[in-house]
């Protein structure tokens, strides 16, 4: 090898030299000047955003790493006794409070066809069966009472007749009398609560659409927007007071396996389905025609990001150049650029 290139290369390889370090810096200086839509082609984009996803869901291992991820965070989140406000930073924080605490609904048929599912009708009809059950067992208490007091009456009214007319046939007036009031409520009792059984099924039924229907009027009137946004606000406040493990046990046992799954089979199907890469590829294009002339370190100033951004970059970058001059292949090719 030329000495002149055998001395650039001992150079280059050399950790106590910092050559390759301001080389590093100055390939990632240059990207930061350089307007966002110069850097690299929509087209090239989209296909390699297309790649990195198809390599992600179709490969075993990153989604093994995914998954080992999420159930190692999953683990160490059951002992966090810190509540969920603790980690959610101010600035998102206002931005979820603003948005939960806009006074919008949605229309009254949509709210309907969104409410009117199986689970919800299950559960007002067992509401509205717990009441129509608490009705019965109340008049059932009622009728009781009446008849205790029925029967109390007629013993007061027979020993009256036995003082005026004395003794003959009062007490088997007493009893006949007794014995009526008791069968009269008994058949009054019993007539309702058949009645009530028997009927029961379709007025359930059909207050349980009623009840559907008046929740979905509820939800949707304008002059409930307020108190509908408040009811947001106090539901994500208690998210943010319940300690994180409390959060993480409430999830339960779900397989993180099969969320990983879902997520990645649907991010599969969008790669997979035609014209992905033309549809990113003019999203992509209008982004960049929209961002101008701007470039990646003008837009890393004004979020007060640029400095640690090209220190981290370039350290990385020099990594990666230090560890291919270290290559026989770079060597070869660096002698060839000294030959004659």
């Amino acid at each position: 090898m030329d000495p002149l290139a055998a001395r650039a290369l001992a150079r280059l390889r050399d950790p106590g030299d910092d050559a390759l370090d301001r080389l590093a810096r100055i390939v990632v200086r240059h990207t930061a000047d350089t307007p966002i839509r110069d850097v690299a082609e929509p087209r090239w984009i989209a296909s390699q955003l297309a790649a990195a996803i198809e390599a992600v869901t179709h490969g075993e291992h990153a989604r093994a790493a995914i998954v080992r991820r999420l159930e190692d965070e999953r683990a160490r989140w059951t002992e966090e006794e810190r509540p969920a406000c603790a980690f959610v930073p101010p600035e998102a924080e206002r931005g979820v409070r603003a948005l939960l605490g806009r006074e919008a609904q949605l229309g009254e048929d949509l709210t309907f066809r969104i409410l009117d599912q199986p689970a919800i009708r299950a559960l007002l009809r067992e509401v509205l069966l717990t009441t129509f059950r608490g009705v019965r067992e109340r008049v059932r208490a009622e009728t009781a009472g009446l008849g205790d007091r029925l029967r109390a009456e007629a013993g007061r009214g027979a020993r009256r007749g036995k003082g005026l007319f004395g003794a003959v046939g009062i007490g088997a007036m007493a009893d006949n009398v007794r014995g009526l009031t008791e069968g009269l409520v008994g058949a009054v009792r019993e007539e309702f609560e058949q009645t009530l059984d028997a009927r029961l099924g379709d007025p359930v039924r059909g207050a349980t659409t009623e009840a559907v229907r008046t929740m979905a009027r509820y939800l949707a009137d304008p002059a409930h927007a307020a108190q509908l946004a408040e009811m947001r606000l106090a539901v994500f406040d208690v998210l943010l007071d319940t300690p994180v493990r409390e959060l993480v046990a409430e999830a339960g046992d779900t397989a993180v396996a099969d969320v990983v799954d879902v997520v990645l089979a649907t991010l599969r199907a969008a790669v997979e389905g035609e014209g992905f890469v033309d549809r990113a590829e003019r999203r992509i294009a209008r982004l960049l025609a929209e961002a101008g002339d701007g470039t990646l370190g003008a837009w890393l100033e004004e979020v007060g990001l640029a400095a640690i951004w090209i220190d981290s970059t370039t350290e990385l970058l020099s990594a990666r150049l230090r560890a291919v001059v270290g290559t026989d292949d770079f060597a070869a090719w660096w002698a060839g650029l000294f030959e004659a």
